[in-house]
């Protein structure tokens, strides 16, 4: 879907097949926060010489192959992601771009003060900014989040898989990428997140959830067996109906 040509230490992406402003739901999320990126993790083709500046590369050889694949693939969506936003200089070279915050673990976009968050299953990768805190999850429709459900979450949480109307399936996956999503935002732990953050309502393409007693919308875009969840702490709902 995408292809990646380094030249002069400058990552260009460009969409080969399908652009995914066809996801159901995807132009509600692009436009509800500051920026976002979506990428076919497969169809990178990176020289991490010009890619990664030397935190990135220090962390990245600590790496194996697998995780490794995904980590150059999140650097190459937030540096194309602080490009959009005019984070740094056009001439800008990507191995001077830092996408490592100052714990070398959480992402940052140049160093700059705009949120930020990762999420990577299967091929695809989302990144995503805004001015707030933000969180973000994608993953794949199974029945795997069906079976645990008991583990993260509670029993009224539970009520709501039979009542949102999308199936078990469809429902558990999306209060499961709530949950990610939230935790990434307010940077907690997931067990933290499991006992603090309710899931108030699972639809189709918003949901909501409770923490200290405040309400705030969760929104969602769904294709090809992929949903994203996307949270920002910036928007207070004053009732969870």
């Amino acid at each position: 879907m995408f292809l990646n040509e380094i030249s002069s230490g400058f990552i260009s992406t460009y969409s080969l097949v399908k652009d995914f402003q066809d996801w159901s739901g995807i132009d509600r999320l692009k436009s509800a926060y500051l920026g976002m990126v979506l990428l076919d993790i497969e169809a990178i083709f990176s020289d991490e010489e010009y890619l990664f500046t030397p935190r990135e590369a220090a962390r990245a050889m600590r790496m194996s192959p697998r995780r490794r694949k995904g980590f150059t693939a999140a650097r190459v969506a937030l540096k194309r992601l602080a490009r959009q936003l005019n984070l740094v200089e056009k001439d800008r070279p990507d191995r001077e771009i830092e996408t490592l915050g100052p714990d070398d673990v959480r992402p940052c976009l140049a160093e700059s003060k705009i949120y930020c968050s990762v999420s990577h299953t299967g091929q695809l990768l989302v990144a995503v900014a805004d001015r707030h805190p933000i969180g973000v999850d994608i993953e794949t429709v199974s029945e795997k989040a069906t079976r645990a459900k008991h583990l993260f979450m509670s029993p009224r949480e539970r009520d709501l898989i039979s009542l949102s109307g999308l199936g078990p399936e469809r429902a558990a996956t999306r209060a499961w990428t709530i949950k990610e999503a939230a935790a990434k935002a307010l940077g907690l732990d997931l067990f933290q997140t499991f006992r603090e953050v309710e899931v108030v309502r699972v639809g189709e393409g918003e949901g909501v959830i409770r923490y200290r007693e405040k309400t705030y919308p969760i929104r969602h875009g769904e294709e090809n067996g992929y949903v994203i969840a996307l949270v920002s702490f910036n928007n207070l709902l004053k009732s969870p109906g």
